[in-house]
């Protein structure tokens, strides 16, 4: 019975590792994004409540554990903000990394299977989606799976692959006793690397390259000895070419990114030691973006300035943030997590494997807003470290077993009941809006009841204030404030100065659209409606020339608001144009 038991916890992580690249349930407000929280969420507490039976009898507090729990503690979660959804998320992940150091035994070859399923799933998905028998979930790409973004299914995949290639490499001499099973893993392999081509992710396969080389580099005999460190260099200096390469497949890309990480370097220059807090490359980026446009950017660059929210570089992210001391403790914990093992046990390998495609994909992307990658990486720290826990009997072995199950229970019912609460406005709202979109009306009156329990939900308020803004131009500026603080946009500006424009605070109005305009100069939106206001206020010589900037210059993505605008542009400056 107790070895029928032990098989539960494994079970339930592998379908938690399916459901955490899956985005079920979709039946929430903002699914692309929310719904893999509370999936993922949900499996991880019945994991955890399952595990209760398979603790081990030797549990003790460990330094190491402690130092990770409390590093992986500051970098999850968003004390500004303690009710959000993902810091409601984040505490299960925690959970997770507790009871899973905790278990006598973890069943590896469901996890294994678990990721190859988990990755055919995300194969079959893309190709679904390549030759359009399902939709994408972004009007841009063709390629998304069940995310919002291309570049988040290829690293999904890549990290997959990576699980499946190392675990190949390390594992071959059992596999091949299962020639079945073996020719199962190659398929799956062939299967899923087309997709992945196709994302055209340079990030994500660079992951998968520097993953796959950490783990054959731990496999030789003798890896720090001269001959094995110059193949090492040779393949790695290959790898940076490679890379180097690449950045003609998307160059505009690669250049938006460098401008991203010069404006950052102003930002770490303002506040080097302790950084700007949790969420400050957010709340700020776009200030010290539009200062720049402002004072010394080039042409090129005001055409690459974007709408970003995203260091793209996690190493620059944490400066940022957490100043040059949270650097060096993200810096040590990485680098003590990576370190090459005394023992070679081969799933600690593995697992290393996979954190060092993390890491390495971290130096281009944004692995703090994808809840199923921080989900793969807590599994994968969490193995590591419950195999380096020795089964060493103690005196106060019971008290200390009796202690860790009665805190998980308890942390558990908190968690299960605070996901219950946020579920019920998230899933009454996407059911607000089926409903009144059946009826082809809008929904600004019913979002007024979820504004206090959404309040820390970023897209939520967002949309908030566009659809309230519209229905209710007398509404208070408190939510668009609030906004301003953590998350702006040239878009909220626009609103604030539409709001403004409306309570005939003019100056207002023409700061607030002045400055949409300078966080991104190519966006044509926040000038045609400086050139509106000035029309209205009797500067007609100014708005004529903002007009004919708008009109003349190269449109970067030409749409219906585009055309919208330029069309009220020449009815209004008709004579003049004439």
């Amino acid at each position: 019975m107790k070895n029928a038991t032990d098989y539960f916890p494994s079970i339930l992580l592998g379908v938690t590792i399916i459901i955490s690249v899956s985005g079920i349930p979709s039946e929430v407000f903002g699914h692309a994004r929310t719904s893999f929280i509370f999936g993922t969420s949900i499996m991880i507490l019945l994991t955890c409540v399952s595990a209760w039976n398979t603790f081990r009898k030797n549990i003790k507090l460990s330094w190491p554990n402690i130092l990770y729990l409390c590093v992986l503690s500051l970098y999850l979660i968003d004390f500004k903000h303690p009710g959000s959804l993902f810091n409601t998320g984040s505490f299960c992940l925690l959970l997770l990394y507790a009871t899973l150091i905790c278990l006598r035994q973890i069943h590896y070859t469901i996890i294994f299977n678990s990721c190859l399923c988990a990755a055919v799933l995300l194969a079959g998905w893309g190709y679904l989606q390549y030759f359009k028998c399902i939709p994408s979930n972004s009007p841009f790409f063709l390629l998304t799976g069940p995310f919002h973004n291309p570049a988040i299914l290829a690293i999904m995949l890549s990290l997959l692959l990576g699980i499946m290639l190392n675990g190949l490499i390390l594992f071959y001499s059992s596999l091949k006793k299962s020639r079945f099973f073996l020719v199962i893993v190659i398929t799956a392999i062939i299967f899923c690397l087309p997709v992945l081509a196709l994302t055209y992710a340079r990030a994500a396969c660079i992951s998968l390259f520097i993953s796959i080389l950490y783990c054959l580099y731990i496999r030789f005999p003798h890896p720090f000895c001269t001959k094995n460190v110059i193949r090492f260099g040779g393949i790695l200096l290959f790898i940076v070419l490679s890379a180097g390469a690449s950045y003609f497949l998307k160059p505009k890309s690669a250049d938006g990114r460098l401008l991203i990480w010069k404006v950052s370097w102003r930002m770490i220059k303002d506040a080097p030691l302790t950084g700007f807090g949790k969420g400050g490359f957010a709340a700020n980026y776009l200030y010290y973006q539009a200062e720049y446009m402002k004072s010394s950017a080039s042409a090129e660059e005001r055409k690459l300035a974007g709408d970003t929210h995203l260091a793209f570089n996690e190493p620059l992210r944490i400066t940022v943030e957490h100043g040059a001391v949270g650097l060096l403790i993200y810096l040590a914990f990485i680098i003590r997590m990576l370190l090459p093992p005394k023992e070679s046990h081969l799933v600690t390998l593995a697992c290393k494997s996979l954190l060092t495609g993390v890491v390495t994909w971290g130096l281009f992307g944004y692995p703090d807003q994808i809840f199923p990658l921080l989900t793969l990486s807590i599994i994968g720290i969490a193995c590591i470290l419950n195999k380096n826990e020795k089964h060493v009997h103690t005196t106060n072995s019971v008290k200390n077993k009796v202690a860790a199950i009665t805190l998980c229970c308890f942390a558990t019912f908190l968690l299960s009941g605070r996901l219950w609460g946020q579920w019920q406005p998230y899933h009454n709202l996407y059911t607000c809006f089926k409903k009144n979109t059946k009826r082809n009306v809008g929904c600004p009156n019913s979002i007024l009841q979820f504004k206090d329990r959404l309040k820390d939900d970023i897209g939520f308020c967002y949309y908030y204030c566009q659809s309230v803004q519209k229905e209710h131009p007398d509404t208070d500026l408190h939510m668009i404030r609030f906004l301003e603080k953590n998350f702006p946009t040239p878009g909220l500006l626009m609103i604030k100065g539409d709001c403004l424009k409306k309570k005939n605070q003019w100056k207002e109005a023409e700061n607030a659209y002045k400055l949409a305009a300078d966080m991104m100069p190519s966006l044509q939106a926040p000038r045609g409606k400086l050139a509106f206001l000035y029309n209205e206020t009797g500067r007609r010589k100014e708005a004529l020339a903002i007009a004919h900037e708008i009109l003349t210059e190269d449109v970067k993505v030409y749409g219906f608001d585009t055309f919208r605008l330029h069309r009220e542009l020449k009815r209004i400056f008709e004579d003049e144009f004439k």
